[in-house]
């Protein structure tokens, strides 16, 4: 498993743990990755606002983070238009 800092925004850093799989198919095999994310503050990055499984297998390294990149940053805009300053542990819908 790799440990990935995806990025930082409006004041969260976005990181992330790739898991690398394995998918057999009837001609052969395919590496896939398995990704959990989560979200700090900047002030404090020992505070853990709420951590992600990502329900989804991808392709590529590259591919996993840069959906996770959109989809953190989705959830902190969400975030922040409704006023919540941060949220416990959850999935992401």
């Amino acid at each position: 498993m790799k440990d990935h800092i995806v990025g930082r925004y409006r004041g969260y850093i976005i990181e992330a743990c790739l898991e690398p799989r394995t998918i057999r198919f009837s001609d052969g095999v395919a590496p896939r990755y398995r990704i959990t994310w989560w979200l700090r503050t900047r002030t404090s990055k020992q505070k853990v606002v709420g951590q992600f499984a990502d329900p989804f297998l991808y392709d590529s390294e590259s591919i996993a983070l840069t959906c996770v990149d959109r989809r953190a940053r989705a959830f902190i805009d969400a975030m922040l238009a409704d006023g919540i300053d941060h949220t416990t542990s959850g999935l992401f819908p």
